[in-house]
């Protein structure tokens, strides 16, 4: 199993407070995963961890540095762990993973 961390470093802009909600959307070649940052959140702390079909998004509060964040999603389809990218902009995190092809018949 191949693991992938990307270490996203983000800005020192802090977002407006929030829980971290997610928006997920789906394309025919791409899972999108959308959150909004946290204003507790150390952006530059923000890791995504892609293991087969499982996405874990971990952050740590600014001030303490605890872990104070982490979310787990199972993806239904394979994707190249490879081709992943995460950008942040504006308070929001967006991680885009490229589903895997279907292999040929």
């Amino acid at each position: 199993m191949i693991m992938v961390l990307l270490a996203v470093t983000l800005a020192a802009v802090r977002a407006v407070a929030g829980s971290l909600p997610v928006i997920v959307v789906e394309t025919p070649t791409t899972v999108e995963l959308h959150l909004r940052i946290d204003e507790r959140v150390d952006p530059g702390s923000v890791e995504v961890e892609i293991a087969g079909r499982t996405v874990t998004i971990h952050a740590r509060d600014a001030a303490s540095g605890e872990r104070i964040y982490e979310r787990r999603f199972h993806l239904h389809e394979p994707v190249v762990e490879e081709h992943a990218t995460a950008e942040y902009e504006r308070g929001r995190l967006t991680v885009v993973l490229h589903k895997r092809p279907p292999a040929p018949e």
